[in-house]
């Protein structure tokens, strides 16, 4: 019987060979986390500009290299004002053990296909869960939070049965 790799090994070889990778945005980087005129500044990227951790040089910190004072960030963010970064965001949640990664939206999805054929054994999977966000940034209440993940867990436990 062929052993079958795990979640967590299927997505480190694909990091290796440099496959699959994440974007950012590039607008602040982590030195503008320090200064914040004001703490619940919130970046066109729907974060807020105090939670950016990019390490290169910013849009922003490119402008004040410049000695261009008169910097405003970009209204939106595009492909510019973004960068491929290596993936570090995946794992499995707990308790319910579902897995998770955060990709760029450029990837390939033949490598995503089968990324998720190894996983499930080369089986199809019953259910594949995509979530967008982060177009604006927001708070929700703990009951709110449990009731959307509650959603997500119905889904998922129902994925395959017919429903009438």
């Amino acid at each position: 019987m062929e052993k079958t790799s795990t979640w967590e090994e299927l997505i480190f070889d694909l990091i290796k060979n440099d496959i699959l990778r994440s974007r950012t945005c590039k607008i602040y980087d982590r030195q503008a986390r320090l200064l914040p005129k004001d703490p619940h500044e919130v970046c066109p990227c729907g974060r807020l500009v105090r939670r950016h951790s990019f390490d290169g040089i910013s849009l922003q910190s490119k402008a004040a290299n410049d000695r261009n004072y008169a910097w405003t960030p970009p209204e939106s963010v595009t492909h510019v004002s973004s960068i491929a970064v290596p993936l570090t965001v995946f794992g499995r949640l707990k308790p319910t053990d579902c897995k998770f990664i955060r990709l760029d939206a450029q990837t390939d999805m033949g490598c995503v296909y089968n990324l998720l054929l190894g996983d499930c054994g080369r089986k199809k999977p019953a259910l594949i869960l995509s979530v967008y966000g982060g177009a604006k940034y927001f708070t929700m209440t703990e009951k709110l939070e449990k009731e959307i993940i509650r959603g997500i867990i119905d889904a998922a436990t129902t994925a395959g049965k017919y429903i009438s």
